[in-house]
């Protein structure tokens, strides 16, 4: 908390430095280094070893500002997490409550629709709280997969991805999610309502094809398919929480949207709850939050950190070795060509939290057109991620329900292939409609 609160406060109040939010963030890390898993602590090790190696062979060539940097790099990205985590209080949990569940197509599309809206603001939460009212024990109307599911139950090809992977096509354009804040940290000058206008559609398409493709021969035409109850009653949170940042925005357009939406996540469920359940409970409760679901951040806590550390090292090796970008220039093939890189690499294993801020300091020598490069960055993480091996969403599926990494990144292959040429052309297009 002592994050966001700092993070607030060195937007606000120029005798703040920047870089005291992400010391507060190491000091944040360290008492949660036992809640990872062992992938996560190797990718962590190695990303800040190496970065550690390259800001210390700077260091040694005359650089200065090496630290600080590493310590400024994603601490905008966390403090967006930690106002984002508190939304799940008043999330779709709630807004469905215990309706019946209704089958066919429609319910198809209205789960999708669902889970995508709501885990456009409250981030993997809302595909996991309808995946836990959808699974079932194998027998129970649930073919008996080939690997070992938990006791509680699994999910279908069909429910993990209508759940799982539609979650992912918000990235496309959703202001509350890590993606959207590394593209506008990565991406300097990039506009947040035009990347949120540039990828709605992309969303929307996603969406469909998403429907389309679980709704062909190969699902029964989702004739069986229970779907999840959303209340679209339940959609004023997002439209709130997304009308606040706009209008702070519209006020303040020097202030970093990601503390903006970190303090107005936080306002919007104290208040909801407030109105709901009386001050003193949603006080308790908001309180009783912090110790008991903030912890569940370390994985992103660490990642987010060793990034800032290896995109920090890179830099200083870029600039020793007078490294020069691999384009001329930066157009729609060259934001193609990002796409493609960063979404294979994401299916090689790698988060593309990660390789965006590699590219992104790799190509920073051009001054690439910042809208165009972000909405390459928003791509990739839309696209990479259902398929990539350390991603949240493939772990969690693994962890929770029990189905294999590999198993779940080959069920979204089709799907994944077919956006990933879809976004080409809208990079392309939008390349021609701005040169």
């Amino acid at each position: 908390m002592s994050v966001v609160a700092l993070a607030i406060a060195a937007e606000v109040l120029p005798a703040v430095p920047d870089w005291l939010p992400g010391l507060a963030a190491w000091a944040a890390a360290f008492p949660l280094w036992h809640r990872l898993g062992r992938r996560q602590r190797i990718m962590v090790i190695v990303m800040a070893a190496a970065g550690a190696a390259g800001m210390a062979w700077g260091a040694m060539h005359g650089q200065s500002g090496l630290v600080a940097r590493a310590l400024t790099m994603n601490t905008m990205i966390i403090t967006m997490l930690v106002g984002v985590a508190f939304l799940p209080l008043v999330s779709v949990r709630e807004a469905a409550g215990d309706a019946p569940l209704r089958r066919g197509r429609l319910a198809l599309l209205r789960t999708i629709i669902g889970v995508h809206v709501f885990g456009a603001v409250i981030n993997l939460t809302a595909a996991l709280i309808a995946a836990d009212r959808l699974r079932r024990p194998p027998g129970t109307g649930v073919p008996v997969p080939s690997y070992p599911v938990p006791p509680e139950g699994t999910l279908t090809r069909q429910q993990a991805m209508a759940l799982g992977t539609a979650f992912s096509t918000c990235a496309f354009w959703s202001p509350f999610l890590g993606a959207m804040a590394v593209a506008l940290t990565v991406a300097k000058g990039s506009s947040l309502f035009t990347l949120v206008m540039m990828g709605l559609p992309l969303g929307l398409v996603a969406t469909l094809v998403l429907w389309v493709w679980l709704s062909t021969e190969r699902f029964d035409h989702a004739r069986d398919f229970e779907g999840y109850p959303v209340d679209i009653g339940g959609l004023w949170i997002p439209f709130a929480l997304a009308i606040g940042v706009f209008a702070v925005h519209e006020w303040k357009p020097a202030w970093s949207i990601q503390p903006v939406i970190a303090l107005l996540a936080i306002a919007i469920t104290a208040a909801a709850l407030s109105v709901k359940q009386g001050v003193s409970a949603a006080a308790v409760r908001m309180q009783r939050h912090v110790p008991t679901r903030l912890p569940g951040l370390a994985g992103e806590l660490w990642i987010f950190l060793a990034a800032g550390m290896l995109a920090s090292g890179l830099a200083a090796l870029l600039t020793v070795f007078e490294v020069g970008a691999p384009f001329s220039r930066f157009g729609g093939f060259e934001a193609s060509v990002v796409l493609v890189i960063c979404t294979l690499v994401a299916w090689a294993g790698l988060h593309t939290i990660v390789s965006i801020p590699l590219v992104g300091v790799w190509l920073a020598p051009l001054s690439p057109e910042p809208n165009l490069l972000a909405l390459a960055f928003l791509c990739s993480w839309a696209i990479g991620l259902p398929a990539c091996a350390t991603s949240g969403t493939v772990l969690t599926m693994q962890a929770r329900y029990g189905i294999p990494i590999g198993t779940y990144m080959r069920w979204n292959l089709p799907y994944l292939v077919t956006m990933l040429g879809v976004s080409i052309v809208a990079l392309n297009l939008y390349a021609y409609l701005l040169y």
